[in-house]
Order: structure tokens, then sequence, then C-alpha cells
């Protein structure tokens, strides 16, 4: 099972998809310091850095032995929080160049046969939802059968993280995999299967399919993740020095409290005064021109970001025993909270591991779309070719 991973970041896609025995074949990332980051861990046989606009003017670099192409590609233009150029933005509309590499594939007969991107639900809403219909136009075109899977990474992890997921199938292969949607018909039982675990799919996603019934849509008929008990204390780094220089002082400590609403300020003070400690996260937000501090003590921290400003670092509270303490969190605890394991190397410099950790994929989202689509997706196109059938849903 050969894979191709494009925005490969320090490869958390690579680690999801691994334990299923899947095997890159071939990575591309532009950032140099995230290359450093996936050589300590995988080597560096398979990655090629570089623009992937350039990756357009050579496509013979990708193997064509490549079953699944996977691209998890920027946020930054579809993101609420960003400019919301969409595709059209220079950075998320790197996606285009993918695009065009699996067009090129295609007009040579190798294209893969599985297409999986990932990015923020403003995906969906991007140019009020014309950039994702447009995505799903493309692969229709080059003969694809899509599917629109959205996932939180609360399901698995102590994180606040929804993403959704475009999966593509080559229609020699969707329709023994997928339940196919006929096209202009109101009246189906495919419906039936779209409403069944509504988790995964919204209603923005149901709207966008309505509105765009000539296109090539398919449907994996998959379970809803079980929630985990995991919480903000169990990933945690207990054994940082009570003298430390990580934990901020009085005064930065009476300002973050300052920021915070009254009841906010409430909370805090209540779980200091118990006797156990309990934690929380802080983010600061402009509200109304004003810089305030957000806490959040449900056990789940928010969503994890780059820190391209102080106000996009999570801050972590610590509180009890009649008192509290405040820290950001580590990137080894950002590693944690995409699921990632203790033993995976992260930078030494600490904005370097925020920046590995703050826009790449939450691992057991990516296991868990490699044991439920992924990898039956390849042992049935596997049995299929090897007994030359053509089994549809």
């Amino acid at each position: 099972m050969n894979f191709v991973e494009f925005f490969a970041g320090v490869g958390l896609v690579r680690e999801g998809l691994s334990p299923d025995g899947w095997e890159c074949v071939w990575a591309n990332d532009i950032s140099q310091d995230k290359k450093d980051t996936y050589v300590k861990n995988y080597g560096e046989n398979d990655f090629f850095l570089d623009d992937v606009w350039n990756v357009v003017k050579s496509p013979a670099l990708i193997p064509d032995s490549a079953f699944l192409y996977t691209a998890s590609f920027p946020c930054t233009d579809l993101s609420v929080a960003g400019g919301r150029a969409g595709l059209a933005g220079s950075e998320s509309g790197t996606l285009n160049a993918v695009l065009e590499i699996i067009s090129l594939k295609k007009k040579n007969g190798n294209q893969p046969k599985v297409v999986l991107l990932e990015n923020v639900k403003g995906f969906l809403t991007s140019h009020q939802g014309k950039d994702v219909a447009n995505t799903v136009k493309i692969f229709s075109a080059l003969g694809y059968y899509v599917d629109l899977i959205e996932l939180d990474a609360y399901f698995f992890t102590p994180q606040s993280r929804s993403r959704v997921f475009l999966v593509a199938v080559d229609e020699e292969v969707a329709g023994s995999v997928m339940c196919i949607k006929e096209k202009n018909r109101i009246l189906t039982d495919w419906w039936s299967i779209f409403d069944r675990n509504p988790d995964l799919r919204s209603v923005k996603v149901k709207n966008i399919i309505k509105q765009n019934e000539s296109l090539n849509w398919g449907i994996f008929d998959i379970p809803t993740p079980h929630r985990t008990r995991l919480v903000l204390g169990d990933i945690i780094e207990t054994d940082i020095d009570e003298n430390s220089s990580v934990w901020w002082n009085d005064e930065r400590k009476d300002h973050l409290f300052n920021q915070m609403s009254d009841s906010h300020q409430t909370i805090l003070n209540g779980m200091a005064i118990k006797q156990c400690y309990s934690y929380g996260t802080v983010y600061r937000r402009m509200r109304k021109g004003k810089s305030t501090a957000e806490l959040r003590t449900d056990g789940v921290a928010g969503c994890l970001r780059t820190p391209r400003g102080g106000s996009s670092k999570q801050i972590l509270i610590r509180a009890g025993y009649d008192d509290w303490r405040v820290r950001l969190l580590t990137s080894r605890e950002y590693a944690r909270l995409q699921g990632v394991r203790d033993d995976f190397i992260l930078p030494e410099n600490a904005n370097k591991g925020y920046f590995a950790m703050g826009d790449a994929v939450c691992v057991p989202v990516i296991q868990y779309l490699s044991n439920n689509v992924l990898t039956p997706l390849f042992n049935k196109w596997e049995m299929n070719t090897s007994n030359g059938l053509d089994q549809r849903c």
C-alpha cells in the first residue's frame, strides 16, 4: 500500500497511516524546518523539499506506484481567522498544483486510485461553498467520486479541532467501495446513509451536494467514532520544576487575570481553592477592540494553531491547593494533543515545535480514516483486481 504525501509537514499523515502498513514512497513540503523534523523521524530518502508548483513541472518525480495521494494543504486562505481569499489565495491555492499533478498523471494512466484532502471546515463555506464544489467538479471531470467527511479531534484526543476530509476515489474503484449517488434523483436511499451519522456530515455538506447534484458523489457507510475518555490533565507534563522559568511571574499572572471576564475570574478562583489540581486553557482574543483572555475548563484544549502571534499560543492554567499558576503549553503537550507518540522527535526550539504541531493533522483521526476507509478500500480493490470483479453498492 504505497502513498504520496503532499504538504507533508513533519509527517503526521504518515504517522497515522503507517500502523496499517501504508508505505510513504514520496513526500513534499516547502519548509526546511519541517523537513528537518521529518528526516529525524523517518529518514531523508523519500522527502523532496521544494515548492509544489515546481513539482507540476516535473510530475515524473512522483512514483507511479502510489495508490493514494494525501494533501493536508494550507488553511491560511480558508480559515475564518484569515482573509478568506479561498482557493484563489496564494497559500490555500496550492491545492490547485496538486490537482494539476493528478490531471497530468491521468493523461498517462498513472493517476492515484484515491486522493485524501484535509483542511479546516472553512473549506466548506469559502466563497459560499463554491471552492469545495469547484474542487469536487475537477475531481468529477477527472473520473473520481467524492465523499466529504467531517471529523473533530475531540473524539480521539482532548483537543477541539474540527476538520473536513475530502476522499476522492477513481471511478474504476468507486463502484465497489462506495455507495454512488444517482444524479438528479430526489427519491433515493442514498440520503438515508448520509443521515445515519450526522456527526460525520453536516447540513453544510448536504446543502453543497444538493446544490451540485450533477457532480460525482459517493459515500462511505462508516461509524461515528467513540468519544475518548482522555482529558486535558492526562496529557500535561507534570515533571516541570516548580522553579522553572516557564512559569509566569506574578505580574504576568495578574495581567492575564485582569483580562478575564468576571465569570471566568470566578471560575478560576473556584478551581484554585480545591484541594487537587485541575487544568484549563486560555486563549487571548480581540473582542470589541479589546484584548481578552478566555478560560476553558471542560477538559478539552482549544484548537492548536501556529505561533504567528502571541494570541495564538495556547496558555495553560494549573489551579488547586489555594493557588494557581500559568505557563504556555509545551511543544510536547501540543504533540500529545495531536495524538503523537512521546518518542517522536520534536524540534529543540520551542517555537519550531509549535509550528510543527500547530498546523499538523491529528494522528488518530488519520488512523480512523485508515481503519475505516483507506485500508478497507485498498483491500477491496486488490481483491477485485485479482478476481476481476465489479461489486457495486
